[in-house]
């Protein structure tokens, strides 16, 4: 059961990026493939502040999420001067960045060997360490993240982030403010990341900068274009079948030394043949 359980808690923590990147990508179209920078910075500050002492795993995690929204937001603002293919570029060069700070701080990282002996979380100083406990943990957050989307996107406020979408100009034509609604994207989605970077350190009890490489941000996109961009079940089905992939290949006589890229290798064909043939994804809208 702790296997089925860490599948279910892993899987939930990636809707939450699922919902991060879905926001910024399918609702409001600003291609931004360093979402995994903003996790891993979430992961890190919740591991060095239980860590040391120096907060509980709540404030930390809410932490976590400040920095995670103010991050998103430094990272999003050149999408105001620049887009299409120049921030894409823009983004790929922050993952980059950040992917080296990770494996080269090693007084903050541990650099390449990450940090061991992340304590797990407690809530109100009940402990919580079994995996089954962290499910629970991990559902309610899965919960209000789902809820949030939810309302954001049934609300006014949904529609103007389609709509900027759609047509910016004529958006900003209309006198709406633009650079509002980019930013408080940027933050809810920020939010999301950091939030999920300090529930997967502190579940693992482990964080190295594999986890938050360019790979990883490839990965956030795949589960969006697999789930379906621009809904809420698009970002929650995502993540459930690409974690699901690397068990199914687990059965799969492959030799360990090439496991890792025939798993890249598998995610690749997917965004592939579902960008040709069936662009909405699984569950979600015509991109």
């Amino acid at each position: 059961m702790d296997f089925l359980y860490s599948y279910l808690v892993l899987a939930e923590i990636y809707v939450l990026l699922g919902l991060s990147t879905n926001l910024l990508v399918g609702i409001v179209g600003i291609f931004s493939v360093s979402q995994a920078a903003v996790f891993g910075v979430g992961a890190y500050i919740v591991a060095a502040c239980t860590m040391s002492d120096t907060l509980s795993f709540i404030p930390a995690l809410v932490l976590a999420a400040g920095c995670g929204v103010a991050l998103n937001i430094l990272i999003t603002l050149p999408s105001l001067r620049v887009s299409g293919d120049y921030f894409v570029v823009t983004s790929f060069g922050i993952q980059l960045l950040a992917t080296a700070i990770f494996t080269n701080w090693t007084d903050g990282t541990g650099g390449a060997n990450g940090l061991p002996g992340i304590p797990p979380p407690d809530i109100f100083g009940l402990p919580v360490a079994e995996t089954s406990e962290f499910l629970m943990l991990s559902t309610v957050a899965l919960g209000l993240g789902c809820l949030c989307f939810w309302l954001a996107m049934r609300a006014p406020y949904g529609r103007l982030l389609r709509a900027i979408r759609e047509d910016e100009l004529a958006v900003a034509a209309a006198g709406k403010n633009v650079l509002f609604a980019k930013v408080s994207a940027a933050a809810l989605a920020g939010a999301f990341a950091g939030s999920a970077g300090g529930l997967y350190g502190s579940f693992l009890s482990f964080v190295d900068p594999s986890s938050f490489d360019l790979d990883a941000s490839i990965l956030l996109l795949t589960m969006v274009v697999v789930g379906g961009a621009r809904t809420l079940a698009g970002s929650v089905i995502g993540p459930f079948v690409l974690l699901a992939l690397p068990q199914l290949l687990a059965l799969v006589d492959i030799p360990t030394t090439i496991a890792a890229a025939a798993r890249q290798s598998v995610y690749g064909l997917l965004l592939i043949a579902f960008m040709l043939f069936r662009p909405q994804g699984l569950a979600g809208e015509k991109l």
